[in-house]
């Protein structure tokens, strides 16, 4: 029997309003996609916050176009992946949501998880992150006290009471800081302002000017000793060879590099360039979340923390212990349904 899918689209609700350079929002449409194969299930995620330029309503459409070819087997639909009029570079996280609902199906139905198979060392210690995303001075300490333990805490910064933020966080709580500004500052002054206000608890940064700033980035990072992370900047290897000396390690999301088998092709040319890893997420359910922490092993930083920002996560996968990472057991991703999704099929 050819491989079938369905889709489900789904908005993921956050705990509290979730705000970055970016803007604050309450929630992130996503878009959950089902593979079958002789009875055998794979699942996977798209989620797309409004800031991003691919759509749902094109990742439906995309859907469709795939799913009305005849796809024999999965070596058919790895073939397919390949294919530039379907996924090119304006359907990263459609790409991205299929081929980790074939990861997940080619797990299961070998009985091996995703780590296995792309021969990613699962039992390698990665330091871990947990976000706080811009929010007024009273609401800090609730907030963090929903959060699970972590290595440090990653602030989003780049709004005028950035400062503000870091001093009292630094009240409440004794973790390392990695400061994320989203592209929102414009002076280097105004990230020095930002560095000197975590002192000596800053462990790293994240894309503080506009993409189109590497000059800034650069010189910035050279002033720095901790590693700055390019996250916008650095979306596909070309985008990584152009980083070399502008940046010191590259954060890497699935929806933005297209798939597990992009990332992992990302992680290994960094490491060869010398160059940090960090695992990032676009506010993912536990199953994207999950997906992406079989690669972990690879990794320097973690920061999937999704799972712990969401009220109606649909999916249970990872866990925290006092600030390691656990993964579920299990073969493929190991997230496990939990919440009954209705599922579109699309027919060939």
């Amino acid at each position: 029997m050819p491989i079938t899918i369905s889709y489900c689209p789904y908005r993921l609700l956050f705990k509290h309003p979730f705000g970055t350079a970016h803007g604050v929002r309450t929630g992130t449409d996503s878009i959950f996609i089902r593979l079958e194969e002789n009875g055998v299930f794979g699942y996977g995620e798209v989620t797309l916050p409004p800031y991003l330029k691919e759509k749902p309503d094109a990742v439906i459409d995309r859907l469709h176009r795939v799913g009305s070819r005849e796809i024999g087997n999965s070596d058919a639909l790895k073939l397919l992946l390949e294919d530039q009029t379907l996924f090119g570079p304006d359907a990263q996280g459609c790409r991205a949501g299929v081929q980790m609902a074939l990861s997940d199906l080619i797990g299961n139905q070998i009985q091996l998880p995703v780590n296995q198979i792309i021969d990613v060392n699962p039992d390698k210690s990665v330091a871990t992150l947990v976000t706080v995303g811009l929010s007024g001075l009273d609401e800090l300490s609730c907030k963090i006290e929903e959060l699970p333990g972590s290595d440090a805490l990653k602030l989003k910064v780049g709004h005028e009471g950035s400062l503000d933020t870091i001093q009292r966080i630094r009240q409440l709580d004794g973790r390392p800081l990695f400061l994320d500004a989203n592209q929102g500052l414009s002076t280097i002054q105004e990230a020095l302002l930002l560095v000197e206000a975590a002192g000596d608890r800053l462990l790293a940064m994240e894309q503080p000017f506009p993409v189109k700033r590497n000059d800034l980035q650069k010189q910035l990072q050279e002033r720095l000793g901790v590693v700055i992370y390019g996250d916008e900047s650095i979306q596909d290897l070309n985008e990584l060879e152009n980083s070399v000396g502008v940046f010191k390690g590259l954060n890497i999301k699935l929806m933005k590099c297209g798939g597990l088998d992009r990332a992992k092709a990302l992680m290994d040319r960094a490491a060869v360039l010398g160059m940090k890893v960090m695992l990032g997420s676009m506010s993912e359910s536990s199953l994207g979340c999950t997906a992406m922490a079989h690669m972990a092993g690879k990794a320097d930083i973690v920061d999937l923390d999704g799972p712990w920002l969401i009220k109606n996560d649909p999916f249970q996968g990872i866990s925290m212990d006092h600030g390691k990472l656990i993964m579920p057991h299990g073969p493929g991703i190991g997230a496990v349904l939990r919440t009954e999704l209705e599922f579109k099929s699309i027919c060939a």
